[in-house]
């Protein structure tokens, strides 16, 4: 009777916990999810995702109001990133968070507006590039637009008789295209000349970056070019090589060997589109052009330690120090 009573207690605990592991195994399939894809690893991106978890956190809390997230890393192939999506799609997530122009075009074509795609650090999302992004249905996000004013002044408070500036982009990325059109715009109304030199794959960036560099050049200017700013070490490389100062397009690059930057905040950015994410999925906001955010306020940034390399005077207007900042 004891043995009995012994396997009857052992057999009702065992269908508790089975019972119990299926109620958390089925809590946590019941989690809806939010894909998260970045086009590429670099500081700016990386802060960009740091910064969309901060807003989200935010907004719906520390377990992210129920949701998961689920974060892919394209590592700079837009096959890759339309995969992603396409996957995403069809496991039907409630949205979609891309990470730069690639990765939100893929999102956005695999979507096709049965879902919100919230796109992030996309500089230019209008038909005008290419992208039309900001045509899309249920798409919308956050621009980082380049103060262009800011880092040609920047540049110029360095080097006062500056004439020729170099930018390496890639013909790949629809948003590099729009920005060197805009950089060169601005330029011509100072009486400088942009001298350009282009790639079409990250592996041409270090000989590209030579070629670039034994041109008649007075700097280097960076746009928010993702293949560029991921192989930035190449671009310093050469630029150092033959005494030519570079300009990052914002702070993290200006801690990784550039000169100096009209920044923006990219954690910043990141937060203000994991707001704008929370709010549609709460329902407060529509994913249109309409809450689509612009960020183009900008922050100087320098380091010393280049500077004096270069044998270049710090301007008043040379902004923060980034290796004060490293030190503390």
């Amino acid at each position: 009777m004891k043995k009995l009573s012994v396997r009857i207690l052992v057999l009702v605990l065992v269908i508790a916990t089975v019972t119990a592991c299926a109620l958390s195994f089925s809590a946590c399939s019941n989690k809806k999810t939010i894909g998260i894809i970045q086009y590429v690893s670099h500081p700016s991106l990386d802060d960009c995702y740091h910064g969309i978890l901060m807003g989200l956190t935010e907004e719906l809390g520390e377990d992210l109001g129920g949701y998961k997230i689920d974060f892919q890393n394209s590592n700079g192939e837009s096959s890759v990133s339309a995969a992603q999506a396409n996957t995403m799609v069809s496991k039907n997530y409630p949205m979609i968070a891309a990470i730069a122009t690639p990765s939100a075009v893929s999102a956005s074509a695999a979507a096709q507006g049965t879902l919100p795609v919230v796109y992030c650090a996309v500089s230019d999302p209008s038909t005008a590039t290419g992208c039309g992004l900001d045509d899309d249905i249920n798409v919308t996000g956050s621009s980082d637009l380049l103060d262009f004013d800011g880092q040609l002044a920047l540049i110029k408070a360095f080097i006062p008789d500056v004439d020729s500036i170099g930018v390496l982009y890639s013909k790949t990325e629809p948003n590099s295209i729009s920005q060197l059109a805009t950089l060169k715009s601005k330029a011509q109304e100072l009486g400088i000349t942009i001298v350009e030199q282009a790639i079409t794959e990250s592996k041409e960036i270090q000989s590209a970056a030579e070629t670039l560099c034994a041109k008649d050049i007075d700097c280097i200017t960076n746009l928010t070019d993702n293949a560029v700013v991921a192989a930035l070490e190449f671009v310093l490389e050469a630029a150092n090589a033959k005494n030519i100062p570079v300009f990052g397009s914002e702070i993290d690059q200006v801690k990784n060997g550039c000169l100096a930057s009209a920044s923006l905040d990219y954690v910043a950015l990141g937060r203000q589109t994991g707001i704008l994410m929370a709010k549609i999925l709460k329902g407060e906001v529509v994913a249109s052009n309409d809450s689509a955010i612009k960020v183009k306020d900008s922050f100087n940034c320098y380091s010393k330690k280049v500077a004096d390399k270069f044998g270049l005077t710090v301007p008043e207007s040379a902004g923060q120090n980034v290796d004060t900042q490293a030190a503390a």
